[in-house]
């Protein structure tokens, strides 16, 4: 039987044009897909709030003062958890050895940090004041207070180059005539030694009522890997180095800074450092439209519908 041409035609009309209407179908595939991706890029997050570095939303601030010999294990021990101190100096006794009478009569007598050590010491640390003679501040005239403060300044810039923006007050001695005056040298915070036993904020900064003093950070230690909650909030230890002499309250400290260091949603801060950042925020805008970071501000970690992001210094994003 003779093939009639006829016959196949068909078959290889199918054939030919099958390919092509394969490559059709592969771009309208790829061109929904680019359409989708830009839609989805396109797409205004909505502000939710605002978090610490890498979305953190727990800080934690380790505020000791004096600067005794004791300071050194203490730093060693935060740097081998990777934890930041903040220490307060008392500038005029750096280097010395004074004698402290109490009340029963006895002496306590305290070894101070060399001069020319800051720098090693607290070389991963906050530096910050405690009044160079250690006076109590509501017990002196205005102009004590700021000799006080200004001297130690003064000391602390010069032996370490830097900026010294927080203070700890001598005996935890201070009112609001005195938290004004400190504020006016350029400090940014003071902290007293008012335990308030919660994980909240001052309403005054340099009214700073800490967490508790360390002798019971045990006490707060699993309350606050526990917390769960969306506000900022802070862990604020207290103390001196000079009291570790107490084994029980040095091997208390040990268990806490070993558990709480393991913790990776915690901002271990230094109190300075920590006041700029929530400076920093109140300097953010925010309104129905968009969120700007002034280009003269910090970095500022802030959480959207669309995740956790850095909002760079003049940085500006479009909401919903």
């Amino acid at each position: 039987m003779s093939e009639n041409p006829t016959d196949s035609q068909p078959y290889k009309s199918y054939t030919n044009t099958l390919p092509t209407i394969l490559s059709m179908n592969r771009y309208i595939i790829l061109f929904i897909a680019f359409i989708f991706v830009f839609v989805s890029c396109d797409e205004k997050p909505s502000f939710i709030d605002f978090t610490y570095p890498e979305g953190n939303r727990k800080a934690l601030v380790l505020s000791y003062d004096d600067g005794t010999i004791q300071d050194i294990e203490l730093a060693q021990l935060f740097e081998k958890n990777n934890l930041v101190g903040t220490f307060n100096l008392n500038s005029k006794y750096l280097g010395v050895t004074r004698g402290w009478p109490q009340q029963n009569g006895d002496t306590i007598y305290q070894k101070y940090v060399p001069k020319d050590s800051l720098l090693i010491i607290y070389k991963n640390h906050e530096i910050a004041a405690h009044g160079a003679l250690h006076k109590n501040f509501t017990g002196i005239s205005s102009d004590e207070v700021l000799e006080e403060i200004n001297t130690d300044l003064e000391i602390l810039k010069s032996l370490t180059n830097r900026e010294i923006i927080s203070m700890a007050y001598p005996f935890g001695s201070t009112n609001d005539s005195v938290s004004r005056l400190i504020a006016s040298t350029g400090i940014k915070n003071g902290r007293t030694v008012e335990d308030t036993y919660t994980f909240d904020f001052p309403k005054n900064y340099m009214m700073w009522h800490p967490t508790c003093h360390d002798s019971k950070v045990l006490d707060f230690l699993d309350p606050y890997l526990e917390l769960n909650e969306q506000q900022l909030s802070v862990f604020y230890v207290w103390g001196h180095s000079w009291e570790f002499g107490n084994e029980k309250r040095w091997n208390n400290m040990v268990k806490f800074c070993e558990t709480i260091g393991k913790s990776n949603d915690i901002w271990s801060v230094g109190h300075g450092q920590l006041t700029n950042y929530l400076l920093a925020i109140k300097n953010v805008q925010v309104d129905e439209q968009k969120i700007t970071n002034p280009l003269d501000n910090q970095p500022i970690w802030i959480n959207l519908s669309s995740g956790i992001k850095k909002l760079n210094p003049g940085e500006s994003i479009n909401l919903k």
